[in-house]
């Protein structure tokens, strides 16, 4: 198939397109400018560029009307402007299903586990309703556009990506959590460290996108969740791995610590199954079972 993607020079996406060339598919990378082509060519990632901001709709709706499927990955949230990120999103949504309505190709977006919230104890499935309040929440109206466009001939699907592991993140949890405890001489979790968060490891993601794209029934949400892990474990290992004690921290001071961003999604109790993803499409997320407590040593070293 000729597959087009947006966000194919990011870390989930350029995994993605390397998976789908492996599998012998055409890949079509948006691209913003010359720039976002020349990274494209420099890491390596088998595509065809297409020079395509997600402001340019109709330029993405043409070359989705010519290919097989399409794949919305690149997310840009300028300003911090949430609200402002998600309409992009949806405009892109719209234009997408616009080009592909009737023709029962498939379209995949994006979100992220984290629209849900706060879960609770147990893990919850992809119906389970948002935390009443909760800021990212509002990227669920993105999904609504994605299970109305199976009602329009398009065999639509949205991925919700958690939080990614893998050694060489560039910015990720761990490598956020390491550099912190190493300038401030100590792993902090925030309150008693009790509540869990999900994480994947990047390259099983990968995977969960090229099997939604071949086997997914229209009108579905699937959780890229590999395992529920406990914020203060990833603390102690942290700790360990630095030779540095672990201490309990606030929200307000965790976000001094790792940024907003970071301390607001560590401060969740967020618990995501993956059983639809397992039982509908056979993933097996092979590479997830303690991959924080790999990584965050290795990661240690290689910023020593």
């Amino acid at each position: 198939m000729r597959i087009l993607i947006t966000g194919a020079t990011g870390y989930i996406g350029s995994r993605v397109a390397r998976r789908l060339h492996a599998k012998g598919h055409a890949v079509i990378a948006a691209v913003r400018d010359e720039a976002s082509a020349g990274r494209l060519r420099d890491m390596g990632v088998p595509a065809e560029p297409l020079r395509a901001s997600l402001d340019d709709v109709e330029v993405l709706a043409e070359a989705a009307r010519s290919a097989d499927a399409a794949v919305h990955l690149a997310f840009e949230m300028r300003g911090g402007d949430l609200r402002a990120a998600v309409a992009q999103e949806r405009r892109v949504a719209q234009a997408l299903a616009d080009a592909l309505a009737g023709t029962g190709k498939c379209l995949i977006g994006t979100t992220a586990t984290g629209v849900v919230g706060n879960t609770g104890p147990a893990p919850v499935d992809e119906d389970h309703p948002s935390e009443p309040g909760h800021g990212a929440a509002v990227r669920r109206e993105l999904e609504g556009d994605y299970l109305a466009a199976a009602q329009r001939g398009i065999r639509s699907a949205v991925i919700r990506p958690s939080i990614l592991t893998h050694c060489d993140a560039p910015h990720g949890v761990a490598s956020r959590l390491v550099a912190a405890a190493r300038q401030h001489g100590a792993a902090h979790h925030i309150g008693q460290g009790e509540n869990q968060v999900t994480c994947v490891h990047v390259d099983d993601l990968a995977e969960l996108y090229v099997l939604a794209l071949e086997k997914a029934p229209p009108g579905r949400i699937y959780n890229g969740a590999g395992a529920n892990v406990a914020t203060g474990d990833v603390a102690r290992w942290t700790g360990r791995a630095l030779n540095v004690p672990v201490a309990s921290a606030s929200r307000e001071q965790a976000a001094a610590l790792w940024g907003p961003f970071f301390a607001m999604l560590l401060a969740l109790d967020n618990r995501m199954s993956n059983e639809r993803a397992r039982s509908e499409l056979g993933w097996q997320p092979y590479r997830t079972t303690n991959t924080l407590e790999h990584d965050i040593p290795l990661l240690a070293a290689r910023l020593a």
